[in-house]
């Protein structure tokens, strides 16, 4: 049996990914950040609002978002070479799924999970979670 390249030894998903994909988002959207055509970002939007109140895992949310509204870039920029991103800002999550279109036909997608680090606003309150706070 051939033995792994050791720079891909080690690569491919690990406990803490597979604990951010399978999370469940809970909280508000604060803010969609998007360069898609406004109609596309819409029904992406709407789409992830649907898996959210479904309770569907991150994961799951990210595949509905790509299967039902991204398809569409495909579509409408065929021959083209385009290239786009939405961002959901949640309370405690932020997700983004980043469109790669290429002029031959192929599509891309990829997405990036992260969580957010709640800072502490009152300085009297203790030591503060941000480290930048005082540069």
């Amino acid at each position: 049996m051939a033995e792994a390249c050791n720079v891909t030894a080690r690569a491919g998903n690990n406990k803490g990914f597979e604990d951010a994909a399978c999370a469940r988002i809970s909280g508000d959207l604060q803010e969609v950040e998007s360069d898609l055509p406004d109609d596309i970002r819409d029904d992406a939007l709407r789409v992830f609002r649907i898996a959210v109140a479904e309770k569907c895992t991150i994961k799951d949310a990210i595949e509905k978002v790509q299967k039902e509204a991204l398809t569409e870039v495909e579509n409408r920029f065929k021959g083209q070479r385009f290239k786009g991103y939405i961002k959901f800002d949640y309370d405690t999550n932020v997700i983004q799924i980043n469109v790669n279109k290429f002029g031959n036909g192929n599509a891309q997608f990829s997405a990036g999970v992260g969580t957010k680090k709640m800072v502490c606003p009152d300085p009297f309150m203790g030591r503060l979670s941000d480290p930048n706070m005082h540069r």
